[in-house]
């Protein structure tokens, strides 16, 4: 059958509006709308399912560097950036990185899907019910704040295809830091998520078999070029819109959203 490029390039379109638009409007990073647009449309382009979750992090991951790079320059010009911190936090980051990447390379495309349909029903709990002034505790070791917390969101958002802000935040806020800077952290800390996390992709992927012609190691060029301008464009739409809208009441319709997704993830991989 004949490749569809006006099918394929119209879905990808759409696709970007979507996910910057509702990234824009319920405060969260792209990836964790992304992933299950990708994982619906690129079996459509004939992504082979086995490396079908590896395709669609990758090129998420990709495509959070850009947005990374221009709201960590907002954050730090606000003066919100705890550099100190920083220091602390994104060696073991990195390395969290790189052993998600590790696991990636050797995981099957399954696997990753149920990890990301399990945390998607963890990150619409926390949405729902806590929000983001949960506070677990006032004070934590510095071992764990500094050292063990970098390094499991470093790994798993990897795997997962986010940038991290998604588990960041809420980590970061239950242990007593301010929210203000618990974000600004998050920020920073997705782009060395998604920089290397991409880099990472790339290179795992150069061999893989099943890939789309138009691709860089398990990156899907083709949604890159289509997609990242009008994530651009469409994200402020969505801000704009949330200001205008109780924050309370979108994170909880979010975070049915997401509850929804996941399980029919879950549904579809299991039943």
């Amino acid at each position: 059958m004949e490749f569809n490029w006006i099918f394929h390039i119209t879905s990808l379109v759409i696709a970007g509006v979507a996910s910057g638009f509702i990234a824009g409007l319920f405060g969260v990073g792209g990836g964790i709308v992304r992933i299950p647009i990708f994982l619906f449309l690129f079996p459509l382009f004939g992504i082979h399912q086995e490396i079908l979750m590896h395709m669609a992090a990758g090129t998420s991951l990709t495509l959070a560097i850009p947005s990374a790079v221009m709201a960590s320059r907002a954050q730090y010009e606000a003066g919100k950036l705890d550099l100190q911190f920083l220091k602390l936090w994104i060696p073991p980051l990195v390395v969290g990185v790189v052993l998600g990447l590790i696991v990636m390379r050797y995981a099957s495309s399954s696997f990753l899907e149920q990890a990301f349909a399990f945390a998607m029903l963890l990150v619409s709990a926390q949405m729902y019910f806590a929000g983001n002034n949960f506070k677990f505790v006032d004070h934590v070791s510095r071992w764990l704040i500094h050292g063990v917390a970098p390094l499991f969101i470093g790994a798993l958002s990897t795997m997962l295809g986010l940038a991290g802000g998604s588990f960041t935040t809420p980590i970061l806020t239950s242990f007593g830091y301010p929210i203000h800077r618990s974000i600004a952290v998050a920020t920073a800390g997705g782009f060395f998520i998604s920089l290397v996390g991409a880099m990472g992709s790339a290179i795992n992927g150069l061999a893989a078999a099943g890939r789309p012609a138009y691709s860089l190691g398990f990156i899907d060029l083709t949604s890159i070029v289509f997609m990242a301008p009008v994530i651009m464009l469409a994200a402020p739409y969505g801000v704009k819109l949330a200001n205008s809208l109780s924050q309370k009441r979108l994170r909880k319709i979010f975070a049915i959203f997401l509850f929804v997704v996941a399980l029919e993830m879950l549904r579809s991989l299991y039943l």
